[in-house]
């Protein structure tokens, strides 16, 4: 369960501070420390996301953006996609994200997904944003039961996806203490809001 100070803390710093930063690789100290899937994440105020986007089956676009602002990182990748995927028979999208939507983007979601019947979006998160309150729950079941949007919880094998495309340096992913454990009570507890396991959309 994640700290309420910590919660707070990310709702009122981080996604209420987002932009799009234009890079496409992440420092391997900054995604340690950021997608590092801690039950008690102290200190992880900002959400990242690396974004995997290829259309008509085209080479991948890697993409990286993290909260700063008034708009949240997956508002600002929405809005980036728009005229990327405009014109594309086929768009296949995917996230990793270092913590699950809120409230407020996971309508939003939805509503780019339904709004462009080419697209497909999968979504892994590291951590559960504040998955006791009632709202983000919401938004969770909401994401996991649209056919064309998958949400599952990182596991090792996913980590190890993320950082060797986006950070991708060194001697490669280091596994961090009890990661397994985190993940499957993350996959748990997801599975329980949804009441549903793991699903993916392409």
């Amino acid at each position: 369960m994640i700290a309420s100070s910590d919660a707070d803390s990310k709702t009122n710093s981080s996604h209420k501070r987002s932009s799009f930063i234009k890079m496409n690789r992440i420092p391997d100290d900054v995604f340690n420390f950021q997608f590092e899937n801690l039950q008690l994440a102290y200190g992880r105020n900002d959400t990242w996301l690396c974004q995997i986007r290829s259309v008509n089956g085209g080479e991948a676009a890697l993409q990286v953006f993290k909260n700063e602002g008034s708009e949240h990182a997956e508002e600002i990748c929405l809005r980036e996609n728009e005229a990327a995927i405009k014109e594309a028979d086929r768009s296949e999208i995917t996230w990793y994200l270092s913590w699950s939507s809120c409230e407020r983007c996971a309508p939003q979601i939805i509503t780019f997904v339904e709004k462009h019947a080419n697209v497909k979006l999968n979504i892994f998160v590291s951590r559960l944003f504040r998955h006791d309150s009632e709202p983000h729950r919401k938004g969770l079941r909401a994401l996991s039961q649209h056919e064309r949007i998958g949400l599952k919880v990182m596991t090792l094998a996913d980590f190890q996806d993320c950082f060797d495309r986006f950070v991708g340096e060194g001697t490669g992913f280091q596994n961090w203490e009890d990661l397994a454990g985190n993940s499957a009570r993350y996959a748990a507890i997801l599975e329980g809001i949804t009441g549903a396991g793991p699903r993916l959309a392409f």
